[in-house]
């Protein structure tokens, strides 16, 4: 094991292909960056799902290795359990004869491949639970197997040497089951994807723009936001949406349906990579997060939520992760209840209309990027959890 101020040499496992326009791309690449930087040896072991990126290359400074398996998306269980077994197989041939200090394991479906390369290895483990409450998402007749997985998440966490979480709820529910060490590690915005400056003549600017960012499946709220916008476009006919990120496979045919109804009011940009951030968020007055309180989403705090008030766009959202007594304590926003779509739009038409509001809540949410959401305070929590990790603390 390598002296804690001496250069680790750290593994990042992810079941994913790790591609910039990927949900969980930003908060793994923010991660190695900071260990990188920090002096670390960095790598990331990930799944090339589509056989067809190269195996080896080097992201934003950090190295990426890939191990094709072929699997699908969105699939449930009993179709991905061949295809990840093979990648454990694969995974596990991988680390033979490699010298590493600590693997970190983005997300529950690489844990145990985590577990096992450390009773092989003798290295120190972390899992980053990104998500509260694990396939919380799946259909109706799956959810027999959601307990399940709880008890293997919290089995597995509880022989970990550390776990990152992004709220407050997922620390308390793994300090219940006596996980040693958990720490919030925040979907923070990272400052070169942050707007340098203020730009307050952008909120002068007419029509207001709505907008929404970000990877797009079904359960999302999506749908919550076509029926509020199309109910705004019937007294701001003028007002505009722009809506941005990778549509999944299972979804396109009824995202186009929804998007239908709102004729050129909408624009639909595509899939994006995370350097385009600060451009999108420079060309909305508004970002609407509205989510679903069920199951899967009342815990979580979208990375959307954190890149959207970095770069000094207020937002309408539901009371999700915590988050909705931030938004009203430090007026970066409007909370809705997305079960009332005519609140919602009421709460559009309202920043519509007062563009002094609107320009008051975006300087708050400009401002906690420098304070609450500071990056450097985060940066120097995540790397003193590495260097504890490996030191055994």
């Amino acid at each position: 094991m390598a002296a804690t101020d001496s250069p680790l040499r750290i593994v990042k496992l992810i079941y994913q292909s790790y591609l910039p326009h990927q949900g969980r791309y930003p908060r793994v690449s923010d991660q190695a960056g900071i260990l990188q930087a920090d002096g670390h040896d960095v790598t990331i072991l990930a799944c090339d799902r589509e056989c067809r990126h190269p195996l080896q290359e080097t992201t934003g400074g950090v190295k990426v290795e890939r191990i094709r398996v072929r699997a699908g998306e969105h699939q449930g269980p009993f179709l991905q359990g061949l295809p990840i077994l093979r990648f454990y197989l694969k995974a596990l041939r991988w680390f033979q004869g490699r010298q590493v200090d600590v693997v970190v394991c983005h997300n529950l479906d690489v844990l145990p491949l985590g577990w096992l390369v450390r009773r092989r290895l003798g290295c120190k483990l972390v899992f980053d639970a990104h998500e509260p409450n694990y396939y919380a998402l799946w259909p109706r007749y799956l959810r027999f197997m959601v307990a399940l997985v709880e008890k293997v998440d919290l089995f597995f966490a509880r022989r970990c040497d550390a776990v990152s979480v992004t709220n407050a709820y997922q620390v308390d529910k793994y300090r219940r089951v006596g996980v040693r060490r958990v720490e919030i590690i925040g979907n923070y915005t990272r400052p070169e994807l942050c707007a340098a400056t203020f730009d307050e003549r952008k909120f002068a600017a007419q029509p207001i723009v709505f907008g929404r960012f970000g990877t797009i499946y079904p359960g999302t709220g999506v749908e919550y936001i076509v029926e509020a916008f199309a109910s705004l476009l019937t007294r701001c006919p003028e007002a505009r949406f722009l809506l941005g990120g990778r549509v999944a496979d299972n979804y396109k045919q009824a995202l186009e349906v929804q998007l239908a109804r709102l004729g050129p009011a909408v624009t639909y940009l595509g899939a994006y990579e995370a350097t385009r951030i600060v451009s999108l968020y420079s060309r909305i007055h508004v970002a609407c997060l509205v989510y679903p309180k069920s199951a899967w989403f009342r815990n979580i705090t979208p990375t959307k939520f954190y890149d959207a008030i970095s770069n000094g766009v207020p937002v309408i959202m539901t009371d999700i992760g915590g988050l909705g007594c931030i938004i009203e304590q430090y007026e970066c926003g409007l909370v809705v209840d997305e079960r009332d779509t005519e609140g919602v739009a009421r709460a559009m038409e309202r920043l519509a209309q007062d563009r002094a509001l609107l320009l008051k809540l975006a300087r708050n949410a400009f401002e906690l990027r420098n304070t609450l959401f500071s990056w450097p305070k985060l940066r120097e929590t995540y790397t003193r959890l590495i260097r504890d990790v490996a030191a055994g603390r």
